[in-house]
């Protein structure tokens, strides 16, 4: 186990904000729309270097992909398992920190009335 005296060694579980247009092209992905399939993936790449970068520069210690080239946690698993249905999706409330982050509010409030 690593330890440190100058800093607290962490990381992050879970997605990462993805850039809108990104979420665009993860939803024509899911819905089997995507025009350019490598494009798509070009910019899957680019998503996930800004982000790791962003996290080097914060100081995480062990950066992940920040989930970008997933819609969400839980909506690839139909491309991985068998058995599991799609349903209607039920809108997110505002989360309790919005006010505290507007203009990350503002940011993410289309990707959040997206899913």
């Amino acid at each position: 186990m690593e330890r440190s005296t100058d800093r607290i060694l962490t990381t992050h579980t879970g997605s990462l904000p993805r850039p809108n247009d990104l979420v665009e092209l993860l939803y024509a992905a899911d819905s089997g729309d995507v025009a350019d399939p490598e494009a798509f993936e070009r910019r899957v790449a680019e998503a996930v270097t800004a982000s790791v970068q962003q996290q080097i520069e914060a100081g995480v210690d062990v950066v992940n992909d920040g989930e970008m080239g997933k819609i969400g946690y839980s909506t690839y698993i139909t491309s991985r398992l068998s058995g599991y249905e799609q349903r209607v999706h039920v809108p997110r409330r505002p989360r309790p920190d919005a006010r505290d982050f507007p203009e990350w509010d503002e940011e993410t409030r289309s990707q959040r009335a997206s899913f």
